[in-house]
């Protein structure tokens, strides 16, 4: 995403992003911008007959969704890499670049049998659960692990699966309401 131009006019990009992409600046822009270029790809490949420019709803929680249709989306970037779901089903994902991380935020987002596990891969695979499941953050990380690649949340089951690309330290997680 780092050789994308932010003020060339991409006509394939909803309203939604572009009043996103005011707010923002610099790098944090080209993510944003990436992130939805990935979506606008993957729709065109698996979803030929939506028309574009998207629209899109969001719900309770401000997870964004495709208005009038059964596609499931979710959206991740971190540093210079953004990654794109797309499912029948609620999906997350999430993508971390490695850096320093406090054993408080350890202590706040995660249970006890996770607390010495290796901080991106339980973090990637906490924030794709709470991403599939709607809630994001609100959701309560210390309420439920991902040491299993089956999750169960309010009676509905997840499963997971984890990238660790070696490019840059970069972690994926992926989440599936299946």
């Amino acid at each position: 995403v780092s050789e994308l131009d932010t003020d060339m006019d991409y006509t394939c990009i909803s309203d939604y992003r572009r009043e996103k992409l005011k707010k923002l600046k610099g790098d944090n822009k080209k993510m944003s911008l990436g992130v939805e270029l990935l979506l606008t790809y993957a729709i065109e490949k698996y979803y030929p007959d939506i028309e574009f420019p998207l629209l899109f709803t969001q719900n309770e929680h401000g997870k964004p969704a495709i208005k009038d249709t059964d596609i499931y989306f979710n959206l991740a970037h971190s540093s210079n890499v953004s990654v794109c779901a797309i499912a029948d089903s609620p999906v997350g994902v999430d993508v971390e670049s490695k850096y320093r991380v406090s054993d408080a935020v350890k202590k706040r987002c995660f249970t006890q049998n996770e607390y010495d596990s290796e901080f991106y891969h339980i973090w990637t695979r906490k924030e794709a659960v709470s991403k599939a499941e709607g809630s994001g953050i609100s959701l309560g990380f210390d309420t439920f692990s991902v040491l299993d690649d089956d999750v169960v949340i309010d009676k509905i089951k997840y499963r997971l699966t984890s990238f660790d690309a070696s490019l840059n330290d970069v972690y994926i997680s992926l989440c599936l309401q299946s």
